[in-house]
């Protein structure tokens, strides 16, 4: 997608370093980093209501059930 942003200079500076050194284009190299920032706040998310017990991040088409658990812990 096409779109117009405004980006702090450092982090156009990062993208543009990783863009050199993967040789990759500038977006395919902001995107990378955006999406490197999400699944690190993704994995640093708590359950609501739970309170500071963290989660594991997610891993499509892996579903972890209590009878796994119970057998890890036997």
């Amino acid at each position: 997608m096409r779109t117009t942003v405004e980006l702090d200079d450092r982090v156009l500076a990062a993208a543009r370093s990783r863009a050199r050194t993967r040789r990759i284009t500038l977006g395919q190299a902001i995107s990378e980093l955006a999406l490197k920032r999400h699944e690190m706040e993704e994995a640093a998310a708590v359950w609501p209501g739970d309170g500071d017990f963290p989660r594991l991040p997610r891993v499509e088409g892996h579903v972890i059930t209590d009878e796994m658990v119970e057998r890890a812990f036997t």
